[in-house]
């Protein structure tokens, strides 16, 4: 399975919490809430959240013509 090597992109919470952003009560839920690069939440607490680990699947949806699908 091919790992992606480029920089994250999107964060998982690594635990729960609750903060204060612009004045507005934020939560967080460990493995739950997921944001983006440059996120506020990111940004105000870093080390509450870890890269999300990807997965992609590479297998065909469809045999392709004279192909037989693996079992």
């Amino acid at each position: 399975m091919a790992r992606n090597t480029a920089a994250p992109e999107i964060y998982v919470a690594r635990s729960t919490g609750v903060i204060k952003i612009d004045g507005k009560v934020v939560t967080y839920t460990a493995g739950q809430t997921r944001v983006r690069a440059g996120h506020p939440l990111l940004k105000a607490v870093p080390a509450k959240f870890k890269p999300l680990d990807l997965h992609y699947d590479l297998e065909d949806a469809t045999a392709t013509p004279g192909r037989k699908r693996g079992a």
